[in-house]
This record gives C-alpha cells, structure tokens and sequence, in this order.
C-alpha cells in the first residue's frame, strides 16, 4: 500500500539529477537478479543525467516524492510508457503501481492502438499482472564493451486495463 505521503508530479528539467540517482539504484539492486554483475556495472558507463532532457522538457516523465524526495519516475507519451524505475528501498510498496497506472491513463491506446513497454528482465511479471503480453524480445547495447541486455516488448491491447 503506497505511502499517502507519497505524491505524483510531472517531473522538471531540475529533477534530472535525482531521477537520475533513483535510476541507478534501482538498475544496482532491483536488475541484479536478471543482468550480470557486468551487465549493471555498465549499464550506465559514459551516460549522465542529460539523457532525460528531451523528455523532462517536453513534459513526458512524472516522478514520485516523499516527503520532498523523488523515489520513482515513469516515462510515457501517447502509446508508450518508456521508463518505470523505483528507488529499491520503496520497491513492493505500491509506488510502482501508483506510477505505472498514471501512465496507463496517459498512454492512452485509441481503438486501433496498443500500449507499448520495453520492459527489462526482472519486470516482465509486473507488467504481465496489467494484462501486457510479450511481443518481441529485444536488446539494447551499452558500455565500451558493447554489452547487450535482453529485454521484452510487451503490449497491451485498448480496452484490456487489468490492475494488479
């Protein structure tokens, strides 16, 4: 059960840096059962928090704070929730689901358009508990060693909105 002194904001340009830190300490510890010790290590080798500038800007990540501290963020625009990450302290309370349910109703989905998430390893059950079905897998590349993390595109057909 969240925390009602948990609240949901859009996110600003100046929350970058905190995202940023929620991001990878949710990577460290809640990815670490699905992605080798490498795989984390590197997972954020030569980025910086500029890389939610796009999106913080044009106002497609909402963040999650507690008593003034951000400990989770998700990322969505019509038809896509593109990040979900929790601060690992706060992960099984509620956060997560308080966040992803927000993007639900933003993503939207018209008649003809399904919801999209590229969900890594260890996240595929929570978001299958909404309903979404794996479509694809797929990798992405990080690190000077050019490491690739499998990770799943799932879907979510309009209409099906399951809660957890």
């Amino acid at each position: 059960m969240p925390d009602p002194q948990a609240t949901i904001r859009k996110a600003l340009p100046s929350d970058a840096n905190a995202i940023f830190g929620v991001h990878r300490a949710s990577v460290r510890v809640l990815c670490a059962s699905a992605y080798s010790a490498e795989h984390i290590e590197s997972w954020f080798e030569d980025r910086t928090p500029e890389i939610y500038a796009s999106a913080l800007s044009s106002g497609h990540v909402w963040v999650a704070e507690h008593r003034g501290r951000i400990i989770g963020f998700v990322g969505v625009q019509p038809g896509e929730i593109t990040l979900l990450f929790v601060s690992p302290e706060f992960a099984g309370q509620g956060v997560g689901c308080s966040l992803f349910e927000l993007a639900l109703s933003i993503a939207g989905g018209g008649p003809e358009q399904a919801i999209i998430v590229v969900a890594t390893k260890n996240s595929e059950s929570f978001y299958a508990a909404y309903g979404f079905v794996a479509v694809e897998e797929q990798a992405f590349v990080r690190g000077t060693q050019g490491l690739q993390y499998p990770v799943v595109k799932m879907q979510l057909h309009s209409g099906v909105h399951v809660q957890a």
